[in-house]
């Protein structure tokens, strides 16, 4: 405690520790100025239009992250909003925004591998490639988050879309009962009735 005592009267130990003090609270304040300033730029991006943009959205979140890249909100914004506009797009529009989609999708799944919003995301972007391979991607996250009702329910309209009944079926037991067992159930039968109905010539099934 003397030795203490002792250091605490040096003038050069305190001058240290002060400009220590000093040098951390700059770090934090300028830490909180950038977390800041990323979130009103997520801010403008999600409510600052009066319809979504996919290229000012992803302007914006690309400066936010830019400031602050530990958010992975910025990711799912960008994300959601450039695949869902691809929808109504065509030719090379739609190829950039499903682009912009997958890098930010990709992008938040390494900071937050775990995140529904991205896995559901990733396992969208994947279908428009390889629907067997999409399903996989969701099968081993049901697995892992295997008590999420929704979770199977996605997966078995998944399994109804490429004609695996047995595999539709499967999932719906498992949430036998619950709201997300019902919606599912209408979707897996639409799929059946469609699908029926291409087999007996009465209208074309996209494969």
């Amino acid at each position: 405690m003397s030795a203490l005592r002792n250091m605490m009267g040096d003038p050069w130990f305190v001058a240290a520790v002060g400009l220590l003090l000093a040098v951390l609270a700059l770090a934090g304040a300028g830490y909180s100025a950038a977390a800041a300033v990323a979130q009103h730029g997520y801010w403008a991006a999600k409510y600052g239009t009066p319809s979504p943009d996919p290229e000012r959205v992803a302007d914006l979140c690309r400066k936010a992250y830019a400031w602050y890249p530990h958010n992975y909100y910025f990711s799912i914004l960008a994300c959601e909003t450039a695949y869902y506009a691809s929808g109504g797009a065509s030719g090379e529009i739609r190829k950039r925004r499903l682009d912009q989609a997958t890098l930010w999708c990709d992008r938040g799944l390494r900071q937050n591998r775990f995140k529904s919003q991205l896995r559901n995301l990733k396992a969208r972007l994947l279908w428009l490639e390889s629907p067997s391979e999409s399903i996989r991607y969701w099968a081993a996250y049901t697995d892992w988050h295997f008590w999420s009702p929704h979770n199977h329910a996605e997966l078995a309209e998944m399994y109804a879309k490429v004609g695996d009944w047995h595999g539709a079926e499967r999932e719906l037991k498992w949430i036998e009962g619950m709201n997300e067992c019902l919606r599912a159930r209408e979707a897996v039968e639409r799929e059946r009735r469609e699908w029926n109905a291409a087999l007996n010539g009465e209208g074309a099934r996209g494969q």
